[in-house]
């Protein structure tokens, strides 16, 4: 009983000790912020691509994402690698244009980051060639040194012709 004493007090003695690391300045923070939107950006090209390997290197060894429908919720790396290998079967073609309206949030030590932004993508089936607008927030964090992404959700937002038509009504 003894030893589980010494124990616990000897590891809040040593966290005690440990000085926290030190605040990024902004610089390096702006250059955080551009690898964690780097790799966003990185997702969204192996995903035109249909590139599986690619893809798996912006990602976390977990991952749980949510789609643009509320059944839509990918809780492992398995369920991902289908719901990806499905949709790349549905569409011909993905394109996705350059993002917009982007905000980085991230912690003072750049360990864990929000991302937030609009994106154009068309999509191309055999029948159709629809565009449509996304809004898309990743949560990434560090590992080994490199950000990766380890949730998101995707969603839809009405095109113009489609808040005019809803207004309109």
């Amino acid at each position: 009983m003894h030893f589980i004493y010494i124990f616990l007090i000897s590891c809040f003695v040593f966290s005690a000790c440990c000085p926290e690391p030190k605040a990024l300045t902004a610089e390096e923070i702006s250059k955080e912020e551009a690898a964690a939107m780097k790799v966003c950006d990185d997702y969204n090209k192996a995903s035109q691509q249909k590139n599986w390997a690619a893809l798996v290197e912006t990602l976390a060894g977990e991952v749980i994402f949510f789609g643009t429908d509320s059944a839509e919720i990918i809780k492992t790396f398995a369920e991902f690698k289908i719901k990806m290998l499905d949709q790349w079967k549905r569409y011909d073609k993905m394109v996705y244009g350059k993002m917009t309206d982007a905000s980085v949030q991230m912690d003072k030590n750049a360990t864990f980051a929000s991302v937030i932004f609009g994106v154009p993508v068309t999509l191309t089936t055999p029948l159709s060639n629809k565009t449509y607008f996304l809004r898309v927030s990743r949560t990434l964090k560090k590992e080994k040194e490199k950000w990766v992404i380890v949730s998101g959700i995707v969603g839809v937002a009405a095109d113009l012709e489609t808040r005019n038509n809803v207004e309109a009504k």
